[in-house]
Order: C-alpha cells, then structure tokens, then sequence
C-alpha cells in the first residue's frame, strides 16, 4: 500500500499531518496536530514507519527544520510546482488554474472546487491543500503512458526540491580567505562604500584616457557605447560577446574593465560577507519558473560562477568534489525523443562527434558540436549550416522531430517535453502581431517574431527533456547514496544545468563516480525504457572545482 501525507500549517498551532491512501485517499488515520518542538520528531518517525510521498504547498517552511536536522524524506509532492505543471502541459484532461510561483500568496483564499478557473489558494490550510492536489489527480490524462510520464515529471520535479534545499543547507565548500586574496589581487583594497575599488578606479582612467573621453564612466552602457563609436569602433552594443569578436588592443582593454567590474559587483567584498558563512556558500536555487524546467538561483549568482571564482571553491583537507555532468547530453535526448535508430547508434559511443568524424560528415570534431547545437538551437549560418545539412540527410527523423517543433512554434502553437511540461501557445498579443500586417515593416517583424519562436520551441523540446533527465537523474543518485550508507558523508552541493557536485571524503570518490554513472543510465531507463539510448557522464575527482572543470 502507498500512503501520501500532506503536511499544512495549523490554525491553532504549528503543524497539520493527514495521511491517506495514494490511490483512493482514505484516510489512513486521524489527523495529527504537530507542535513545532515535536514536528521533527514525527515527521522522522512517519517516514520510517510508512514512507508516505509528503506533500505541501512548498518546501518552506516544512523543509528547512527538517533538512537541518537530518531527516530524509524519500518522495514527496511539492503541490505548488505541480499546479505550474498541470497548468501548463497539453496533456491534461480539463484546464487547471495557474500557481503565481514568481509572488508567493501572502493572504490565504478560501480554495473553490467550483470556480475552476479561479485563482487558485494559497493552500496554507489542509482543506485547500487537499484540494489543489484532489483538482491536480482530477486533471490526470486518462491515457496511462501520458499518466505515468506526467507523474514521474511531477514527482521528479518535487524531489528536485527537496533536493535544492539540502543543497542549501550542506552549501557549497568555500576558501574565504584564498577569495579576499584574490579581490585584494585583482581590485586593490576594500572600500567601505558603493565607490570603485583602487584598481578598477585606475583602469576606469586608463581606459577614459585611450578612447579619448575624459570623466568616462564604463560602468554605463550607453556612455561606454558612445565612446566606442567615437573611437571608430561600429559596434551595436557593449555585451561581451559581441566585443570579443573584435580584435583590437582597446577592445582587450575593455573587455578586462568588464571583467574586473563583474568581480567587484558580482562576487566582491560585500558578496563573500552575504552568502559565505562558515566556509561554505549558500545558495537559495528556484524551481519553476524558467519554462524549460531548468532550474534558477535567487540571489547569489550560484549558476553563473566565472573561472576565476571557481579556483576557490575548495574542500577542506580529507575531503573532495566529484563532478559528474551528461556528455553531449542534447543530442543524446534528441535521439531519444525522436526515436532516430541512426543517431541513436552513433549515439551507443562515449564521444558522439567522433562517430560523426569516422562517418566523415564532418571534417573537425568542433565542426561536429557546432553543426549538432545548430541543428537543434535553429541556427544555419555558414559552415555550421552545411554541417548541418549533412546530419539532417544522416538523421532525418531526428531533423524532422526538431522542424516539427519549430514550425509548431512559428504558427503560435504550444509543444511540450518527453514527460509533458508544456511551452504554452502564444498569447493573443503576438497572434494579433501576425495577423495585423498591413505593411511591410509589420511583416518583417511578424516574420522575425515566427522565427524567434520557432527557434524557442525547436529547443525546448530538447531541452525541457534533458532538464527532466537530469532530475531523474539526480534522483537516482540521492536514493542510491542513501542505500549505501553513504548519506551522512556524501551530499550534493551544487547543480547547474546538466552537472552536479558532490562532496565525499576522498577514499569513497571512485565509489561515488561508480555510482553516479549508475544513477545516469537508470535515468535513461526510467525516461525511455529498456531500449534507451546511452547516456554517458563524464566525472572528475578534484578538491578544487576549478581544476575539475
């Protein structure tokens, strides 16, 4: 028998437990009242004695008491991220209302099984917990592989949750005090203030001074903008990636400006002093808001840690990172979700591109990745458009799969992911936008506008998959951790995308990088059954996630 218990605050007191049958939720027993002094206690017991898939609204506040003091829940539904999903996935069998994840509800609405489209409550009472998830079970598509794939989504998708904040809480392993060196390196001295530090200061000058623009200030885009082109360079914007592409002495000046100034706002002083506490950062990660499913941080920059930074994120002596991400990861998804048996063979290798190079589709191995990434990011320009050419005759149902999808996204239309989160069809502002062309610059812009969102949904049944896949597997990964025993001493500390981090005294990694690779191909099987594809992972044992990477 499966049990599920939902957990909600408790008018009267702190905490609300009632625990049902999965399948026909019965109850199983009276519902508990919780003090906030028992509600660890009892929650640890429960999951010992039944396991129950535990739902709540969100993971705060139930979770952070519980993950701090080292209770490990096993399954859990998170009921506001399934709203979201439900919300937004053409499978469901009647419309469900949408969950505001970005604004967490601050006043409690009485939940109105008969107003469906109402919006929805804030579900703080177990009446209106109970019946978002009863309304969520009602919506279920009755077809039962699509049944099966959306709840796996769901219950992956809350495990990554609770996943995020025992990430949170372990944090990630910091050497505060090789980062203040670098800062005094790189910047000079602390100042007290929002002002520059010393060095920045000086190249701010310097950098004034050779684009002949005294008082410059190159923290302002449009000031920094102005003064390029009065130097002669034709640039459209000041973005990074557009001045690398220039090569030119004053360039490389700005470029390392930017670099310094990104230190010092992103991750100086005053950011080591936030979230750095006792050695290890902190992160808060958010999950459901990015329409892919990939996850974000708020606060902290955790998903966009630049090289330098990286050096000095360092275990402490006797302990380790092992550093396990999925290797050419999308094109593998791709192979999967097409079912195309030839990308899919040349898929079986550990480097897919070297199995284009020994086809001779392609002439380099970068020619591989670039003509690869094209083909599902929408791109076709130059040389990677003729690499591309080449692997659209070579895996034509791959190719298909992907124009589908675009031209769906194109003529306004919604698609979706493997296990069925949704990329909504466009609002009627941009359908107005396509109709409306009386002229030819509405139409250039109608016909831009179709192409960026064919490009959008080309991707996203890419890469909403492969986000899946990496839930999955992480999942995998954490239960496996705990089977061996190993819970107390190996924690995920990190995730990005498609890597994850672990830490781990050093004389269990190679068992840990065992595991992991494990943990990849059940991903595989849970996803896509005994006939996926390979999904190989590449894992380095390092103390220094910077030489890891």
């Amino acid at each position: 028998m499966s049990a599920i218990a939902f957990i909600a605050s408790d008018p009267d007191g702190y905490a609300l437990i009632d625990l049902r049958e999965a399948q026909t939720g019965q109850s199983l027993k009276e519902i508990q009242q919780v003090s906030r002094e028992d509600f660890v206690s009892v929650i640890e017991t429960m999951e010992a004695q039944v396991q129950p898939r535990w739902a709540m609204l969100r993971t705060d506040p139930w979770m952070k008491p519980l993950v701090s003091s080292g209770v490990f829940l096993a399954k859990a539904y998170i009921v506001s991220l399934a709203q979201r999903i439900m919300h937004r996935t053409p499978l469901a069998s009647e419309p469900v209302a949408d969950f505001d994840l970005e604004r967490p509800l601050s006043v409690p609405d009485r939940f109105n099984q008969d107003a469906l489209f109402a919006a929805p409550s804030s579900g703080e009472s177990l009446e209106d917990l109970v019946g978002l998830y009863s309304q969520q079970q009602k919506a279920m598509p009755a077809d039962q592989i699509a049944r099966r794939r959306l709840e796996l989504l769901i219950h992956a998708e809350s495990v990554g949750a609770i996943i995020a904040c025992e990430m949170e809480e372990a944090g990630l392993s910091w050497d505060e005090s090789e980062h203040r060196a670098l800062l005094r390196e790189q910047l000079g001295e602390r100042v007290t203030d929002y002002s520059r530090p010393p060095k920045l200061v000086a190249k701010a000058q310097e950098l004034a001074a050779a684009l002949g623009t005294p008082g410059l200030n190159p923290d302002s885009p449009q000031e920094l903008l102005r003064a390029l082109h009065k130097a002669g360079f034709a640039v459209r914007s000041v973005r990074a990636w557009e001045l690398e592409q220039i090569k030119h002495p004053l360039i490389n000046q700005v470029l390392e400006y930017k670099k310094l100034s990104r230190l010092a706002s992103s991750h100086g002083d005053a950011w080591l002093d936030q979230w750095v506490k006792n050695s290890r950062f902190h992160p808060h990660y958010v999950l459901g808001t990015v329409a892919s499913g990939r996850w974000a941080a708020s606060g902290g920059g955790a998903l966009q840690l630049p090289h330098a930074i990286r050096q000095v994120v360092r275990t402490a002596p006797g302990r380790t990172f092992v550093v396990a991400d999925g290797r050419q990861l999308e094109p593998r998804i791709l192979a999967a979700i097409s079912n195309d048996q030839q990308l899919q063979r040349a898929g079986q290798q550990d480097d897919l591109y070297q199995w284009l190079l020994d086809a001779k589709l392609v002439s380099t191995r970068q020619e591989a990745k670039l003509g690869m990434l094209s083909v599902i990011y929408g791109g076709g320009g130059g040389a990677s458009g003729n690499v591309g050419a080449a692997l659209t005759r070579s895996f034509p149902t791959a190719m298909k799969f992907v124009e589908q999808a675009a031209q769906a996204g194109e003529q306004g239309l919604g698609v979706r992911s493997f296990l069925g989160r949704g990329c909504p069809p466009a609002d009627e502002v941009w359908m107005r936008a396509q109709r409306d062309t009386s002229d030819e610059a509405s139409q250039r812009a109608a016909d831009m506008a179709a192409r960026a969102r064919g490009r959008f949904t080309r991707n996203f049944v890419v890469q909403a998959t492969a986000a899946e896949w990496a839930l999955v597997w992480m999942g995998h990964a954490r239960h496996l951790i705990r089977t061996a025993g190993w819970g107390e001493v190996c924690q995920q500390v990190f995730f990005v995308h498609d890597e994850i981090v672990f830490e781990c005294p050093v004389e269990l990694a190679e068992q840990l990088q065992d595991l992991i690779r494990h943990a990849a191909m059940l991903a595989g099987r849970t996803l896509f059954g005994a006939s996926s594809p390979y999904f190989p992972v590449s894992v380095a044992i390092n103390a220094n996630y910077g030489e890891a990477k």
